[in-house]
């Protein structure tokens, strides 16, 4: 067999080669050409000697290729070996190290079968190719996308700015840069020593009432006495606009390393605001069992023989009417049950009387503070909130009495349930995902910790990618790719329940299934493709099932790695 074919050809094919190696696999005839010239005088000097191609091949394999790399390279080689994996391939590629000048270098095995005429001729060309370059980008690409991940999970998604801090060098490298602080300093920030960074930071991004409580915080004395004794701590301050921002450091060294941190900043004003918001008003509430203001409209004192005696009356007319038609009641009971009947909701008359009985107030009112409640007072055009609030005194002639006080908090209750809508709103925003109304991946996330914390007896991962989404976005539309989307979401739900299915990315959801056998777990997978043929849409699903406590991530691989696979043959069915 001889094959004289061009060095330009050679390299307009494969590059600057090591070598060109062909194999006959019908009659076993086998011809090399090396490239390298100090390769081939090694092959030159063991061929003459052996005679034989394969134990050439193995001696150059001892020589040149890495260790690890060996028996996978003497496999590849293997007349046999090599016979039976092309079969069924047109081409097939390795990659290995190979020594070159004293250091390792990536090299790419090429394995094509050779056509004469458009039938296979039964030839095999082998040629290897220098790729140390770009397997070593690929590599570094791939450790800083690992490591950026690692960051971000340290922390979560919530914050727009992330750095990595090597609190021994003072070392910083940015992981993320929020476009207010790309805005602030360029991207020169936080790449250079971790003091000065800090310092600048807070000169330009922290408003000056908080500027010397941040220099504290941040500084290396301050966080190394915070992760001394845990992985991490947050921290509250206002930015230069006046708004609220989080400040998390996470300890991401292990003991006996150099103390390396993560630490994220993010603007959450709405949300902080909404916080402070509820505790002044939990304060201000506590505030309330010191005494009776003169807020309150109305103060009777209860005696003991259950007669109520006007105290106190605000100027309204309204409110001075109803005060005079029940203050002189002969029983307490009685009265305010009539004055419930008349002015109280309907739906806060049951509870409001069981709260007021005489008997339930000598019980339950404390000798300090105070025991209230909030109802709903009927008024023309709707209701307003009222607060009933009881507490005791001693009267001038020495008895006991208690002190019945009511006063118009509409105002401030309206306030307060419009603060828990929008906090409300708020977390929904965050856990949830816009499109779809499941959960997102900042709630996954947060899920996969506390499974790690969770017992149960078996665990299964389900793993679910919508088929020809870009596909159907090109020839129908994104409004049609958002119900596909929506569809998928929708029928994981009602299969896994909403708190166990999760939209994790563009057309991919995760769900999961605790203590169920493998049969009922298929069931509900077999249920969740009718439902989605139903709808006239195609999925792939991946499965893991563990009975046994084993790595989380692991299983999702699995998963993944299966829904994958059966999407590959999804899509090369649909080129069929």
């Amino acid at each position: 067999m001889n094959h004289n074919i061009d060095d330009e050809i050679i390299r307009s094919c494969f590059g600057d080669c090591l070598f060109l190696f062909y194999s006959n696999i019908n009659n076993n005839i086998k011809s090399i050409r090396m490239m390298d010239e100090d390769l081939k005088l090694v092959w030159d000097k063991s061929f003459s000697r052996t005679g034989d191609y394969f134990k050439s091949v193995c001696e150059l394999i001892e020589i040149y290729v890495h260790p690890e790399d060996r028996d996978l390279v003497k496999y590849i080689f293997t007349f046999e070996n090599y016979s039976r994996l092309m079969r069924t391939r047109r081409n097939y590629t390795l990659y290995y190290r190979f020594k070159k000048d004293d250091e390792y270098i990536y090299e790419k095995l090429y394995i094509s079968k050779l056509k004469d005429e458009d039938e296979y001729s039964g030839v095999l060309v082998f040629a290897s190719t220098d790729v140390d370059e770009e397997i070593k980008n690929h590599l570094k690409e791939a450790e800083e996308k690992k490591q950026y991940y690692s960051v971000s999970y340290a922390l979560g998604r919530e914050y727009s700015s992330i750095y990595y801090v090597d609190m021994e060098s003072g070392k910083v490298t940015p992981y993320n840069l929020s476009q207010r602080i790309e805005g602030l300093f360029g991207d020169k920030f936080f790449r250079y020593d971790y003091e000065e960074s800090t310092s600048e930071y807070i000169r330009k991004a922290v408003i000056d009432s908080d500027k010397e409580m941040m220099k504290k915080v941040l500084s290396k004395k301050f966080i190394l006495s915070q992760l001394s004794s845990q992985d991490h701590f947050t921290w509250i301050y206002q930015n230069n606009e006046g708004c609220y921002c989080e400040m998390k450091c996470v300890r991401v060294s292990e003991d006996g390393e150099p103390m390396a941190v993560v630490m994220g900043f993010a603007v959450k004003d709405a949300e902080i605001r909404i916080e402070m918001e509820e505790k002044a008003q939990t304060d201000f509430q506590l505030s309330l069992l010191d005494g009776l203001s003169r807020d309150y409209e109305m103060v009777w004192l209860l005696r003991s023989d259950k007669r109520m005696r006007l105290f106190r009356v605000s100027d309204n007319p309204e409110v001075q009417r109803v005060a005079l038609q029940y203050y002189d009641s002969v029983n307490f009971d009685l009265g305010f049950a009539s004055f419930i009947e008349r002015y109280v909701v309907e739906d806060d008359r049951k509870r409001l009387k069981e709260f007021a009985l005489y008997d339930n107030l000598i019980k339950n009112v404390p000798q300090e503070g105070m025991y209230s409640t909030i109802f709903r007072r009927i008024i023309p055009d709707g209701f307003v909130y009222i607060q009933l609030c009881f507490t005791r005194a001693v009267g001038p002639d020495g008895e006991e009495n208690i002190v019945c006080a009511v006063r118009d908090v509409d105002a401030l209750i309206r306030e307060e349930n419009e603060r828990k809508e929008k906090y409300k709103n708020a977390i929904k925003e965050r856990d949830l995902d816009g499109l779809t109304g499941i959960r997102n991946r900042f709630c996954y996330e947060n899920y996969l910790r506390a499974l790690e914390r969770m017992n149960f007896d078996s665990l299964s991962i389900i793993y679910i990618d919508a088929d020809f989404l870009h596909e159907l976005n090109n020839t129908e539309g994104h409004d049609a790719g958002d119900e596909l989307i929506r569809c998928v979401a929708k029928e994981a739900s009602n299969v896994w329940g909403i708190d166990n299915a999760f939209r994790i990315g563009g057309d991919e959801f995760v769900a999961f299934d605790y203590d169920m056998d493998r049969k009922k777990i298929m069931n509900r997978i077999d249920s969740f493709r009718r439902k989605m043929g139903e709808h006239k849409y195609s999925v792939s699903v991946g499965f893991s099932h563990t009975d046994t406590k084993v790595d989380l991530q692991e299983l999702i691989t699995n998963a993944e790695k299966m829904m994958y696979e059966e999407k590959k043959k999804h899509h090369e069915g649909m080129k069929r």
